[in-house]
């Protein structure tokens, strides 16, 4: 399989346009100025360089590189973050007391509730990557259960491949981000030190090693007898989430924005409606997506098909490749965001399941334990039915044939 292309991945950074439009919706808002003139197209200039631009330093964009996952590296990166908390909580506190001391009138509101939030946002973002960064370090200092594994393979950006549980059960993992020492070290011993030896989350390293890497392990539900697909209780429960909170914010949104035409008027409140728009619409986007995924995933049993990977194999998380449905048909089928586990079956055990009948179109894709899956679209070409159609007639004047 060919490996990740980063060019493919890069995309331009589109929300930082609404972002700009926000903050000149807010300084316009206060009324129009000679400065106005300039200082609003210099503005999209830059922007417009955040944007386009793919080669600029992650503190500018917000955006996060690979990580080296050590020891060392998360060390000195809780220092960072201790020293920066340290700074932004005095910080935070400093505004807030001299909000209150002087308290903000009219339209002044509006720019204190922005300081503050965006003050706000600040510790809140450094205080999570903290906790999240010591609960590693915690992770990392428990004892580490070896598995058995089986086959490794470098699926793009991932590595992946199968073990045996302690309790013989069989299954399979999954690693992102890998560093090279941590491989070799699994193909040199044939063991995978874990954490956790239950199925779900891990931190894998070799004991006492400074690099280690995050994935996940799951078990191989069809190696077992009688299994049967769990329910897919997890994405019906995320749908009702997302469709109340979807209502919630409408709702909200609707009375916020009613307020702040009586309250604000002008160029704010349309600038205002404009975002509330926005968001309404990608949450409305987003549940109307997992609406989808849901209805294909209650479309039936799993139906196990034989599959194989095409020469591009693996590109930007998108498979491509072919599979033959129990009837014979064969399909080309591109599976857009494609978990590393299903690009594992395929290129190794070459085979698929589909939820519900095997079909052209949309359907869902995954392994029988339920909990991964993707949306593929499948193509049949209309000779493929032909042929089904020949064999289907060949086959009941053969029966004809025979009973005469």
């Amino acid at each position: 399989m060919n490996e990740r292309s980063a060019d493919d991945a890069w995309r331009p950074r589109w929300w930082l346009f609404g972002v700009f439009v926000v903050i000149a919706g807010v300084h316009v808002s206060s009324g129009w100025s000679t400065s106005d003139a300039i200082g609003l197209p210099v503005g999209l200039a830059c922007t417009a360089v955040l944007v386009f631009v793919r080669r600029l330093p992650p503190w500018m964009t917000g955006e996060q590189l690979p990580r080296p996952w050590s020891r060392s590296w998360l060390r000195g990166r809780r220092n960072r973050l201790t020293l920066a908390l340290i700074v932004a909580v005095p910080a935070l506190a400093g505004i807030v007391v001299a909000f209150v001391d002087h308290p903000p009138r009219g339209a002044e509101i509006l720019y204190a509730t922005f300081v503050v939030t965006c003050a706000l946002g600040v510790v809140v973002s450094v205080a999570v990557k903290w906790v999240r960064t010591v609960g590693s370090l915690r992770l990392l200092a428990e004892a580490r259960t070896p598995l058995s594994t089986q086959t490794v393979t470098e699926t793009g950006p991932f590595v992946t491949g199968t073990l045996t549980f302690t309790d013989g059960s069989p299954g399979y993992f999954t690693l992102s981000d890998c560093p090279p020492s941590v491989v070799s070290a699994i193909g040199r011993t044939g063991k995978l030190w874990v954490n956790s030896a239950r199925p779900g989350a891990i931190v894998a390293g070799p004991p006492g090693g400074d690099d280690f890497a995050r994935g996940k392990t799951t078990v191989d539900w069809s190696s077992l007898r009688a299994w049967t697909p769990p329910p897919q209780s997890n994405v019906h429960k995320r749908l009702r989430r997302r469709s109340i909170t979807f209502w919630v914010v409408l709702v909200l949104a609707a009375a916020f924005q009613v307020t702040a035409f009586v309250a604000l008027g002008g160029v704010l409140a349309w600038t205002l409606l404009v975002v509330m728009i926005f968001v309404v619409a990608v949450m409305g986007i987003r549940r109307l997506r997992l609406g989808f995924t849901t209805a294909l995933l209650d479309a039936g049993m799993w139906t196990e098909v034989a599959a194989a990977s095409s020469p591009e194999g693996w590109r930007s998380r998108s498979m491509r490749g072919w599979a033959v449905f129990p009837d014979g048909i064969r399909a080309r089928f591109t599976i857009t965001s494609c978990p590393p586990e299903l690009a594992w079956q395929v290129a190794i055990r070459r085979r698929l399941w589909i939820a519900g009948e095997s079909r052209a179109g949309a359907a869902v894709v995954g392994l029988p334990d339920g909990v991964t899956f993707a949306i593929a679209d499948f193509a049949v070409k209309e000779r493929e039915y032909r042929r089904q159609r020949a064999r289907t007639r060949g086959s009941a004047l053969g029966a004809d044939g025979f009973r005469s």
